[in-house]
């Protein structure tokens, strides 16, 4: 049966489950479909499985081939996926010449697992690897097949780092297949934009390409006459053309598919230009950071799970009392109310050294929370950035006017093909299937893992969690082990730098301070004996090599000092140990006064964690770790609900823009 075949006969069955649903139980319905959704799995392993075969068989003919005989292959590979398309016959060939070309450039040929995931990926779904199986290798298939069709492909990744070490260790194996390759980093320029999207693979971070997509929309939006517009390009006079970017959003493989389809959701991209700034203006955003002093946390307002602010009734009643002597616009609720709300949120929601940084320069840079790395050229809006600036008291940047905007879930459901890989999905598989119609494909291991879990501690105090911390890393180093000690923020990596320099152990900071020196820092992390403190930079496609020494004795530990957002997060920071078959091992240590409790916890769970502090009594770690993993349960809920709001803000934006003809 063939996969669309088994999708309609799903379809079929659910509808007939209606009338039988109407008199039974939800969770006996519940229970039916996902057995039908296990059946559609276990049908699309087995077709995996025959397929993977095929393709190995045909590889091992290709073993016996001299280089002339393998040029011809590939020549006829081609010929035929330009001609009858991406269909079974194809795909067998195709990889099997890519995997054996693969074999001869790079040293490296494609696993039975690689070559499953490659599968999953050109029949459209998610492919879910664990952390260290080698997934960069892998796209190069479904990769290289779509190029080899004439297919122009974008190969995402979460920042400008990985895109360009992935790009370079893959271009003698596309170079051999005569592909050309473009990377897109944040320092090109359009021209260079231009001449790497123009290739027939474009490895780009997930910002860099939709920024991209925006500049070209701006320009095709500033063609006034789209009758005219049309005209040209049917009459080929269109020059203004060539000053896209730009071919189209064809095919796309997005590595660490979680992290840009779900963390990063909620973050809408926008590009825009400089708006009037005058006194007037900083005078309007320093009153409201005047006003916003007086209010008290938990008194005047409140924080929810998602740090948006809400007034109390209390607030309200002192932000009328604080506007009474003010005039112009602080007369109207409809202005102040928002403004303060801004202000507050720059006083208590964004913080130096976890949100944001000052470099050298004295100027504001934002830290992406997702990847600890700063953010060059982003800025606040509403008045957020120059409210920051001002309580850092930094020199004010002009405000920026919203040109063009979109949310990655609207950008790349734009995609005619739209596939990816992750370490971390099966929380989110679910939101991937209904918001992108993405299926999740369960990769096994190639080699079964040798992780080993140590220590889950959590402490009362922060400074008892650093002293832990800085007592296991002496003890590793002692045995030769490597140690990665993960962080959330730059503030926290110094915290603990402090304290292990206290202790005298030898150790690199990777932070959004250091980020130029990631590679070499990386490079000499599995070292024995060497120890890495990093903040979420380090946590995703981050290859870690170890040294014969480390792997005798035990391999990376990683060490987890602050849960993430979300506990699959914290999975990938873990899967920096024990990669494809090394020894490794994760510790958590973990403190009641991490960011994460801070923000997340109740008056109720707070009082009691005050009155344990103030009662020295000794809270046992799993009751810490309860607490732990509560919060971050909050959270992680707090912001599925905002991803459903976005979702549901474009849906209703694309549907008025549609009725008034301005869809673009």
């Amino acid at each position: 049966m063939s996969e669309f075949a088994s999708k309609q006969a799903i379809v079929a069955g659910l509808r007939n489950e209606r009338q039988w649903i109407e008199g039974n139980r939800l969770d006996i319905f519940l229970t039916k479909a996902k057995e039908i959704f296990r059946k559609l799995g276990n049908q699309l392993v087995r077709r995996n499985k025959r397929w993977v075969n095929l393709i190995l068989q045909r590889s091992a003919q290709l073993e016996t081939k001299n280089d002339q005989e393998l040029e011809e292959a590939l020549i006829q590979i081609r010929q035929r996926l330009r001609i009858d398309g991406i269909l079974k016959s194809t795909i067998i060939e195709a990889f099997a010449v890519i995997r054996e070309v693969s074999g001869r450039e790079l040293g490296m040929r494609h696993h039975h697992t690689q070559v499953s995931a490659s599968l999953a990926l050109l029949s459209g779904g998610i492919a879910e690897m664990s952390t260290g199986e080698g997934k960069t290798l892998a796209a190069t298939l479904a990769a290289a097949t779509a190029g080899l069709a004439g297919i122009p492909v974008h190969v995402v990744t979460v920042n400008d780092y990985l895109a360009e070490r992935d790009a370079e260790e893959m271009i003698p194996l596309y170079q051999a297949l005569g592909l050309s390759v473009g990377i897109i980093t944040h320092e090109k320029e359009l021209p260079e934009r231009r001449q790497a999207y123009a290739c027939d693979l474009c490895y780009c971070s997930n910002k860099e390409l939709t920024f991209d997509y925006l500049k070209d929309r701006l320009s095709l939006n500033n063609r006034s006459n789209t009758r005219s517009l049309q005209a040209e390009m049917l009459t080929g006079s269109a020059t203004w053309s060539e000053k896209l970017l730009l071919r189209g959003l064809h095919f796309a493989i997005v590595d660490e598919a979680d992290s840009v389809f779900i963390d990063e959701a909620r973050t809408p991209l926008i590009i825009s230009g400089e708006e009037k700034f005058g006194e007037r203006e900083a005078l309007l955003l320093e009153t409201a950071m005047d006003i916003a002093k007086a209010f008290e946390k938990n008194t005047h307002f409140r924080q929810d799970e998602s740090a948006v602010i809400h007034l109390t009734s209390a607030g309200q009643t002192l932000l009328v009392e604080s506007c009474k002597p003010l005039k112009g616009l602080w007369k109207s609720n409809f202005y102040r109310e928002p403004l303060v709300k801004q202000a507050l949120s720059a006083q208590h929601v964004y913080h130096l050294d976890r949100d944001y940084i000052i470099d050298d320069e004295g100027a504001l840079q934002i830290v992406d929370t997702y990847t600890g790395r700063v953010m060059p050229g982003r800025s606040w809006g509403q008045g957020l950035q120059q409210m920051i600036e001002m309580k850092e008291g930094l020199e004010l940047t002009k405000p920026r006017e919203t040109n063009a905007e979109i949310s990655y879930q609207n950008f790349f459901r734009k995609y005619h093909h739209l596939c990816g890989m992750t370490g971390t999905g099966r929380e989110v598989s679910g939101e991937l299937l209904d918001v992108y119609r993405l299926r999740s494909e369960n990769i096994p291991l190639l080699k079964k893992s040798r992780r080993q879990n140590k220590y889950r501690e959590v402490y009362l105090s922060e400074n008892e969690k650093w002293q832990r911390v800085a007592a296991l890393t002496r003890e590793l180093v002692r045995q030769g082990q490597a140690i990665l000690i993960g962080t959330n923020s730059v503030e926290s990596s110094e915290a603990i730098s402090r304290v292990l320099n206290d202790k005298e152990i030898e150790h690199r900071i990777l932070n959004a301070r250091q980020d130029k020196e990631e590679a070499d820092i990386v490079a000499t992390a599995g070292q024995s004996g060497k120890v890495m403190v990093s903040t979420s930079m380090a946590g995703r496609g981050t290859d870690i090599k170890l040294s014969a020494e480390t792997r005798e004795a035990g391999g990376l530990h990683v060490i987890i000092t602050e849960l993430q957002d979300a506990e699959r997060i914290d999975r990938q920071l873990a899967g920096r140990g024990a990669r494809q078959g090394d020894p490794g091992s994760v510790s958590e240590i973990l403190s009641l006064e991490d960011q994460m409790i801070r923000k997340m916890s109740g008056s109720i769970l707070r009082e009691f964690i005050g009155s344990v502090s103030q009662s020295k009594i000794k809270l046992p770690h799993w009751a810490g770790y309860f607490i732990q993993r509560h919060c971050q349960k909050k959270l992680s809920r707090g912001h599925y609900r905002q991803r459903m709001q976005l979702i549901k803000i474009d849906t209703q934006r694309q549907r008025t823009l549609a009725f008034t003809g301005d869809n673009k």
